[in-house]
């Protein structure tokens, strides 16, 4: 299981590396996310650890936004 975050954590190095390289205006992470997704697409369906650790990782998204819903909060006069 691992070895399947590793390898969605290097498609997104990968995406930032592409980024900077060619130097576009466009996020490394969507670039990163069409690497992923064409590896899906050659192998006809994703793996099953890879969509067990995809999963997990959507079960869990709500918690990302927590941070950013506390800056919210501190800082609404900015807003």
């Amino acid at each position: 299981m691992p070895g399947y975050l590793t390898f969605i954590l290097l498609c997104q190095l990968a995406g930032e590396l592409v980024i900077k390289g060619l130097g576009t205006p466009i996020p490394g992470l969507l670039v990163g996310m069409i690497l992923l997704f064409l590896f899906s697409v050659l192998r006809r369906s994703p793996t099953e650890g890879l969509s067990k650790i995809g999963d997990a990782l959507l079960g869990n998204l709500s918690l990302l936004f927590v941070p950013a819903g506390v800056g919210v909060l501190l800082h609404y006069k900015l807003f």
